[in-house]
This record gives C-alpha cells, structure tokens and sequence, in this order.
C-alpha cells in the first residue's frame, strides 16, 4: 500500500512527465520499470539534468545506476537509500545525442532511453524579425531530430510559433489525408514512436491559430529506411511492405491472358489481356488432389491449343473467365516463384524470370522483363 501511494504521488507532482518507459520481465525484487525524465531539447555549455526513477518500490537495495550517453565519460552510482538516481550531462557541439540508464541490483535489471537535442539548427519560415503586417500566428520553426528514420524508431518533433494561442499536430496517412492528431501547446516537442509497418516515409502537419482565429500552418516529412530487399532488379522507387514469400508456382499462357499460381497463398491470378473495367483477378486455389483433372467439357481444342486441367482448369471453366482467356497457348508449367508487396502494387516472379506487376484492385498489370546485362 505504502508503494502505491508512492507512486500515486510522482504522477501527481508531474515527475513523470514527458518520461520513457521500458519494461524488464523480472520478479518484484528486481527493477520493472525505469522511467527517464528530463528535457528534449538544450542549449550548448548549459547544463542538462535527467532523473531515473524505478518501480516497484519493494526492489532490492542497494541500486546500481549506469549512465551512458553520446559524446560522454559513462557514470555508475551506487544508490543504497532511494529508488531514483539524477545526472547532469553538459555539450558543447549541436546535434543530437542519445541517453541510456541502466538500473541493476542481484536480483535483475531494467533500462531506459531517450534523446535530447542541443541547439538545433531552425527550419525558419519567416524572417528572424517578425512583423505586425500581416496579422496573424506564424511558425517558425517544425523540424525532428533526425534526418531519416527506421519503422519502428522512437523520433522527437519540435516546434516553435508566434502569436499563436493553440496548435494541433496532424499525422498524414500515405494518401496524404489527415489521420492522428494531437492537441499541442504552440511552442513544444513531442516523441512519436514510427509504426513498424510504416514505409516509405511518415508526414505531419502542424496547425496553429490565434485568439481571433487567424492560422498558419506547415508540413513535415521525414523520410523512411527500407527493412526488406525486393526480390527482383530493378526495384521499385518505394519500399517494400514486408519480406518476398517464396513459393511453389505454375503459369501457363493464354490467348487473350494469363494465369499464375502460388501455392503459399492457395491463390490463383488471371490476367487478362485487352483492358476492361477488371484487368486481372484473384481467386482461390479449391482444386484438390483426387478431384477431376478436367472441370468442364467444353469440346476439343483447336490444334496447337489446350484445355487447361486441375486448378487453372477449374476456375477457366468459369464462362465469364473462359471468354476472356480464350484457349491455352501452352500446358502449365511449374516453377519457384516469389510474391511481394508495396504499400500498392503486387509483384509475382515469371516463369521466364521477369515481374509481374499487378496494380491496385484489379486495375491493370504488366509484365517488367528481367534488364539487359551491359556489354
């Protein structure tokens, strides 16, 4: 009980404002919880305090808090009579710097992290003297700190305004359409933690206004690494969403299109040639061993063509499909193939080597044939 109000009491008071939280599996005894505080942004030559605070309150004495931080000698402290331990760090060089405490006693450890920018440089968008003319709030500054970031990668924004007496801080979905948001002071920073799912790049918008409700606003975007290699060269100019499947495939041509199969999905592709409002087609793979090579008898082929058998088969029995593939150009031929994703198009390896590209909804697709080796 003594512990909660404890606990109760550090919310209350605001100490754990703006904290990082990381969470250590380990018994009661030992550090759980370690929340870092300080600040996320500082001036060169001042000094920087930061406060770690561990929970639960029942951990095993004494605690040995290791400091380590970018561009600084590592500090340990041997705490015997507390659960918190505070360090001030000073830099002299702008940039950003990275922070880590380490809590440990017999019984386990936790940790935590954060960031902390010093001096950053502004991404102005007015001049450093600001005028009467024209009215209004404006932003002066919305910049991260960093240039580029990973999926998953925890990134400060900061921001600063004039005049202005609230803000609101938009999250872009990848169309560009307005997603999250948070109500913001007009001057501050936030950490924002990247979905590992997130490519290409993550934008904001931060809004700002005045008590008569004039507004300014800008943009951020901060571009994204890529976590996943495509498959195939050249690749696209955007991100992978996640790893190539590799899978047992089969293709086999048609007059008028294509079908392709991939075992993994249990999925068969029509593509079909000469447009229309559907240009290719998913449908799942139903055909089973013991079923009837052929679905349908449709007559004998033309000479030089054929009927397609077992799972292409069936779904070509469809006479929505069957009118627009027309015959087999040739038997279905089995082969390894791969199938990966963009946050749009689908891409599936060829029998002959190249790329199928399918775009979104069924809307059109090409064939990208393997590049030409230089000579």
């Amino acid at each position: 009980m003594k512990a909660r109000m404890i606990w109760s009491a550090m919310l209350t008071s605001g100490l754990l404002a703006g904290a990082v939280l990381v969470l250590a599996s380990s018994d009661s005894p030992a550090p759980i919880e370690v929340l870092l505080t300080g600040p996320g942004v500082g001036q060169r030559n001042v000094p920087c305090t930061f406060t770690a605070a561990v929970t639960p309150l029942t951990v095993t004495l004494p605690l040995t808090f290791t400091w380590e931080a970018t561009g600084q000698d590592t500090v340990v402290h041997t705490v015997e009579d507390s659960y918190t331990d505070t360090v001030s760090y000073t830099w002299s060089l702008t940039g950003a710097y990275a922070l880590t405490v380490t809590v440990s006693n017999p019984e386990g450890s936790a940790n935590a992290y954060r960031t902390i920018l010093i001096d950053p440089e502004y991404q102005v968008y007015l001049p450093l003297v600001l005028r009467d003319y024209p009215p209004g709030p404006r932003i002066t500054a919305f910049y991260a700190n960093v240039e580029h970031a990973d999926p998953g990668q925890t990134i400060i924004l900061t921001w600063t305004s004039y005049k202005a007496v609230t803000a609101t801080l938009w999250l872009l979905n990848p169309l560009g359409q307005f997603s999250n948001w948070w109500s913001v002071a007009p001057c501050g920073s936030m950490e924002y933690t990247i979905p590992q799912e997130r490519r290409n790049f993550e934008r904001f918008a931060l809004y700002v206004q005045d008590g008569e409700g004039r507004w300014d606003w800008a943009h951020l975007t901060i571009p994204l690494t890529c976590p996943h290699d495509w498959f195939f060269e050249p690749d696209p100019n955007e991100c992978a969403a996640w790893p190539p499947l590799i899978s047992a495939g089969a293709q086999q041509r048609f007059e008028h299109g294509v079908m392709l199969w991939v075992g993994e999905q249990d999925r068969i592709y029509v593509l079909y040639d000469g447009g229309g409002v559907t240009a290719w087609e998913a449908f799942t793979d139903e055909w089973d061993a013991g079923d009837p090579e052929k679905s349908c008898d449709v007559g004998e082929p033309p000479p030089g063509y054929h009927q397609p058998i077992r799972g292409f088969g069936l779904i070509w029995c469809r006479e929505d499909v069957r009118g627009r593939l027309g015959w087999a150009t040739a038997p279905e031929q089995g082969y390894d193939t791969a199938v990966q994703r963009s946050s749009q198009d689908t891409y599936i390896r060829a029998l002959e080597g190249g790329t199928w590209r399918l775009r979104p909804a069924g809307s059109g697709w090409e064939y990208l044939p393997v590049p030409l080796l230089p000579p």
